[in-house]
């Protein structure tokens, strides 16, 4: 069967390491991921804005290390943190100056244990630690920033997100889309699901026109 499927299904995010595209803009950060378990004391972050892949990476991480994750987007305890397994903290921005000793403690333990720690983090949405002790182990960890996305990994995302809501799209609209999106990661995204809700709103294939009908280029 040629053409777009559409599968008006809960969509699955797809984080297998194959999946990841490295260019240039997320290249640091792939590689301090390769470089784990030689992580200097034991911690590692990565820095990048919304739908940046920083997720992705994290999840690559968890399979390679069996490591677990907690979402700070997710309000829960973080006594509920195992520090005899490697862990990830994503969304580390929204840690509390509250729990800044609580976790400055669980890192000490999860060190202790031999085990590592992976930090995510939108650095926009991010306040300076305030416990000094923290902060200067904080600061110490092996890092990595993703950059702004290039036309490439343009390209990668566009193909990604279609081929993960299993729609088949022309070259020629990817490529309409490139050379009228924004390079911010965060608008991508949206826009991207913006295509697909309009397009299972009108059960309409996704091509040039329809994009033009719908959007002011």
């Amino acid at each position: 069967m040629t053409g777009q499927l559409i599968f008006n299904l809960i969509n699955i995010q797809n984080f297998n390491s194959e999946d990841f595209y490295v260019s240039d803009n997320n290249l640091e950060a792939s590689e301090l991921i390769k470089l784990w378990p030689n992580w200097f004391n034991g911690g590692a972050v990565i820095i990048g804005p919304e739908k940046s892949g920083k997720s992705h990476l994290a999840n690559i991480w968890k399979e390679k290390s069996n490591a677990k994750i907690y979402d700070l987007n997710v309000k829960f305890s973080l006594s509920k943190i195992n520090t005899k397994e490697n862990f990830v903290v994503d969304n580390f921005n929204n840690l509390s100056e509250f729990d800044e000793e609580i976790f400055f403690h669980i890192y000490n333990r999860t060190v202790s244990n031999k085990k590592n720690v992976l930090i995510t983090l939108d650095k926009t949405k991010f306040k300076n630690i305030k416990l000094k002790d923290l902060k200067s182990r904080f600061n110490s960890f092996s890092s990595a920033t993703i950059k702004p996305p290039d036309d490439n990994l343009v390209n990668a995302l566009i193909v990604k997100f279609f081929q993960d809501q299993q729609i088949n799209i022309d070259p020629s609209v990817i490529s309409f889309i490139i050379k009228r999106i924004e390079r911010d990661f965060g608008t991508i995204s949206r826009f991207l699901k913006r295509i697909d809700d309009l397009s299972l709103e009108n059960k309409s294939k996704i091509s040039i026109s329809f994009l033009n009908k719908f959007f002011d280029f």
